[in-house]
């Protein structure tokens, strides 16, 4: 995991870990993000909505109310993800759909897809007698 360092990090100046992961219910990429000193949980970077429209390789970035606008702008830097001009209602705010652009990201996110599938319980019609 990279270390992203932004302004008014409650980690400051240890900055924080992304780590990618999928929702369960409908295995979508999901991040959050870890504060690099001690671990602890600092925030969510993406939201689930079912009912968005999003490609493999894109999240729903938290609305503003979320996570401080000069992180994700920082985030944003990273060349990992990319700003796709959409958004979606998410709650009272608007999020925006970011493209995720980094190929470790995506691999990460594929892997947990993997497991993510592997885990889920085989569901088998019941014989008729």
């Amino acid at each position: 995991m990279d270390r992203i360092y932004g302004a008014g990090l409650a980690s400051y100046p240890a900055g924080v870990l992304l780590r990618a992961s999928v929702y369960s219910t409908n295995l979508r990429a999901a991040f959050s993000l870890v504060c690099a000193d001690d671990g602890m949980p600092y925030g969510a970077l993406s939201v689930n909505v079912p009912d968005a429209d999003l490609a493999e390789d894109e999240i729903l970035a938290s609305a503003a109310w979320n996570l401080p606008a000069d992180l994700k702008t920082v985030l944003l830097g990273t060349g990992k993800f990319v700003q796709t001009g959409r958004s979606n209602q998410v709650g009272l705010g608007r999020g925006e759909i970011w493209r995720i652009a980094d190929p470790d990201l995506l691999s990460q996110v594929a892997a947990a897809r993997v497991v993510a599938r592997r885990s889920r319980p085989v569901r088998r019609a019941a014989a008729l007698a």
